[in-house]
């Protein structure tokens, strides 16, 4: 039989488990609206003479405001543009897929649609940053 204590110090234990994991945990409570109610831009900017590197911006926004993005760096290959590194604003966070590989680095946590617009400027200085580094590489 469990006693009353004994159920108060265990939900008191699951609930401060759990809140110590909500604060360690970088992703946000942010969902963006559906994606077919927003307005889609799409832009790439280059970032040689040759173009041989570019950016791909993937915007959606809603009464004017951003609510979700990707963009992604290419690089020129032997078969067309391929993606090198991809930064989206998925599971409420804002967050870098370096390499083409699945795993992410978290840049920012999105909790508000304000916050997908302050995330939206960080990752558009880095991939600035990353086009120039993979630009410098291929020389």
């Amino acid at each position: 039989m469990v006693r009353r204590a004994q159920k108060d110090r265990k939900a008191l234990r699951r609930a401060r488990s759990e809140a110590e994991t909500s604060l360690s945990s970088r992703q946000g409570s942010y969902i963006p609206p559906d994606r077919e109610k927003c307005k889609a831009r799409q832009w790439v900017q280059a970032y040689d003479d040759a173009s041989t590197v570019r950016v791909q911006f993937n915007l959606w926004s809603l009464d004017g405001l951003p609510v979700d993005f990707a963009i992604i760096v290419q690089r020129l290959g032997t078969d067309g543009w391929d993606d090198v590194e991809r930064y989206d604003c998925c599971h409420g966070h804002c967050h870098l897929h370096a390499d083409g590989k699945d795993s992410s680095a978290s840049i920012y946590q999105l909790d508000t649609q304000d916050d997908v617009k302050v995330a939206l400027t960080r990752a558009e200085a880095e991939s600035a940053d990353r086009a120039r580094i993979i630009r410098d590489k291929e020389r």
